[in-house]
């Protein structure tokens, strides 16, 4: 008998496309509210937290049959920040044409768009993916309650296919540690079995950072949710460079190598939570091992431009439990010029915050007690700031009831050191601040303290030293006591500095427009109660001399100062007319002459000469004659102390002290 191939191949052509048309109109006429509730039914006895969706379950009739789930909820640990671990915008649920012509629902494809993940970890080292099913016999069913014993999981059905868009994952490891925050703007996780490896292709990256574009082999999902992702082996972009990450974590340890290079080394700054500066091209080599209940982190190569470093990080937790922190770092070159400070966000709407010259860097109060941290940088050569900088060392320190910060450096000819040390014993601590600077560019020292003293060619002395109480830099300097002693070399004076000044006196100092030239100045500030008190202060200049004094109040940052010119020669004694200067930060400086306090300055009978005595001192070798006169000038103008401003009361009041409100007067008919 001859079989007719060509009326059977018709047929089952024919029959194909009717047989799908049947199987889509079958699942869509479904009813799956059955299905959903098996279905989470299954995730509870294998997770045993609950799977909850907003929207109900429905097919979605295309060119891929698919079932379509909206406001999808997983339950957190019972000791999670908020009640869901995982919540999803939108689930799909793509099925198996082939199992659903054979009446069976199969998924094979799930994408999750918007979803947001926090995985979290609590004070005794649990997170909220340790997921274990209930006990036999907790069920809601009452045929279940047999016995409180621990079933075995049942085999849940693997999805070989998750597609995740738009989606955000939240890591917090605990108190005092900054979350970490990925999103994930797509990606694909791809494994034939759930102990199989994990292939991954997708884009993530943290807010407002560089986004990373990785593929390849990322362990295993079975060991991601236990914490032991297994051998990770992934490469990719990271922003206009590019990255590499291979190595396992497992059983026996983590060992991790990171290689990277790109235009721009400010793309880690994000991701590590420092303020990492911009510059480039650099070249990244580092490694990241666990050795027995250490956690190291090797820095074998750091190139950015000409600059050079390498370093290791060390985090482990002693026998009390408190977190250790050692970092030790040797930077064989630095230049400066190649590096740009990391990019500063204002708040959107926010007025601009107003510059201050002393900012409100807090103390890490928040350390101790809770950590143990040692830092050590070793700075070899430091180029870009003009002179040369050598030998230079960092250290930071913080203990269970100590904080403090030291830097030293040769700078140039001179050298240069500075000591903060934090004692939190008491209510709000102590903090006790030492600085010293020797023949150091004032320039450069503006550049490194960020602001900008206005004498860029100005050599000086500087000797700080000061104690106040608080918990951040501006509080304790409101209430600190010590004293600043100041001596400048010859150097230039900016013009826009002196533009509010009166005309008589700019015509008296002379100049260019490139500046005013200044043979030295020098001046002690002794410091009470935050605030800076300028009793004697020398101000030479090849036409004048000048005398005087006033404070700065280191809180608002105001000042109010009054200078007593003498001139060198008859044709500029006109001029010479005692000057209040009245400003702060970020506010204008106003200046105006005050004739009048001429005759209150000098004493009487023979006036001697300010400009003798500066004469008189430059003949000595290796002094500043400024220095020299300062202690006199209590002799030589002896009416000046008096007339010396002095901040108001009010100003004198601390911050967040309540004043005392006035007495309400009692009236006639009240009882005594």
């Amino acid at each position: 008998m001859r079989i007719p191939w060509r009326r059977l191949i018709w047929f089952f052509v024919a029959a194909i496309p009717v047989a799908v048309i049947v199987g889509l109109i079958w699942g869509a006429t479904r009813d799956l509210s059955r299905y959903q509730a098996r279905l989470t039914e299954q995730v509870r006895k294998a997770t045993g937290r609950e799977l909850a969706a907003r929207v109900p379950l429905a097919v979605k009739i295309s060119r891929y049959p698919a079932m379509v789930a909206e406001g999808v909820t997983l339950s957190n640990a019972p000791w999670g920040s908020r009640p869901e671990l995982a919540r999803v915008r939108k689930m799909t649920l793509f099925l198996d044409p082939i199992a659903l012509l054979l009446g069976e629902i199969k998924i094979g494809r799930v994408v999750l768009d918007g979803a947001d993940i926090v995985v979290e970890r609590n004070d005794i080292g649990d997170t909220n993916l340790d997921m274990l099913p209930p006990p036999d016999g907790s069920g809601p069913h009452a045929s279940e309650n047999r016995s409180l014993r621990l079933r075995a999981p049942p085999a849940f059905p693997w999805i070989g296919v998750i597609e995740v868009l738009d989606s955000t994952l939240t890591i917090v490891e605990g108190a005092g540690r900054p979350p970490v925050v990925l999103e994930v703007a797509n990606a694909t996780l791809r494994s034939s079995a759930s102990n199989q490896p994990l292939q991954i292709e997708g884009r993530f990256g943290a807010p407002l950072a560089s986004s990373l574009t990785l593929t390849g082999s990322a362990g295993s999902f079975d060991g991601w949710m236990r914490g032991l992702p297994g051998n990770i082996d992934v490469q990719g972009g990271f922003g206009e460079g590019k990255i590499a990450i291979k190595g396992s974590v497992g059983v026996k340890g983590t060992s991790v190598q990171i290689t990277s290079e790109g235009p721009d080394i400010g793309v880690f700054g994000p991701y590590i939570h420092l303020p990492v500066p911009q510059g480039g091209p650099y070249a990244l080599s580092a490694k990241a091992a666990t050795l027995r209940s250490t956690f190291k982190v090797d820095v074998t190569t750091l190139k950015v431009g000409s600059s050079e470093l390498v370093g290791e990080a060390l985090f482990r937790t002693d026998r009390k439990g408190t977190p250790t922190v050692t970092v030790n770092a040797d930077v064989t070159r630095l230049d400066v010029s190649e590096l740009r400070a990391p990019p500063t966000t204002t708040p959107p709407g926010g007025p601009p915050a107003q510059p201050r010259l002393l900012p409100a860097l807090p103390f890490s109060a928040n350390w101790l007690g809770r950590s143990t941290m040692s830092v050590t940088v070793r700075l070899g050569e430091v180029v870009g700031l003009g002179s040369k900088m050598q030998n230079g060392s960092v250290t930071l320190a913080s203990s269970e009831q100590r904080f403090s910060f030291r830097a030293a450096a040769t700078v140039g000819g001179g050298s240069a050191g500075f000591d903060l040390v934090y004692d939190a014993a008491g209510r709000i601590g102590q903090a006790t601040l030492t600085a010293s600077a020797n023949r150091v560019s004032l320039g450069e020292l503006s550049n490194l303290l960020g602001f900008n003293l206005g004498l860029r060619d100005a050599f000086g002395d500087i000797d700080l030293r000061l104690r106040g109480g608080g918990r951040n830099s501006r509080d304790a300097l409101n209430s600190a006591n010590g004293s600043v002693d100041i001596a400048v070399t010859k150097g230039l004076w900016p013009r826009d500095l002196l533009a509010s000044w009166p005309a008589e006196t700019q015509r008296l100092l002379g100049g260019t427009d490139s500046g005013v030239p200044f043979n030295c100045i020098a001046g002690r500030f002794d410091v009470s109660g935050g605030i800076a008190s300028l009793r004697r202060l020398v101000v030479d200049t090849p036409r004048t001399t000048m005398v005087g004094g006033g404070y700065m109040h280191l809180r608002t940052e105001g000042f109010e100062f009054i200078l007593a010119p003498e001139a060198h020669d008859g044709q500029n004694a006109a001029l010479a007319s005692p000057l209040r200067l009245k400003g702060g930060s970020g506010q204008s400086t106003s200046a105006a002459l005050e004739p009048n306090l001429a005759r209150l300055i000098v004493g009487a009978g023979v006036v001697p000469s300010l400009a003798a005595q500066i004469r008189q001192a430059a003949r000595q070798t290796g002094v500043n004659p400024c220095a020299v006169v300062a202690p006199r000038v209590d002799g030589l103008r002896p009416g000046l102390r008096a007339q010396l401003p002095t901040p108001a009361a009010d100003q004198r009041q601390r911050p967040g002290r309540p004043k005392t409100p006035p007495k309400k007067p009692r009236s006639r008919g009240q009882s005594r």
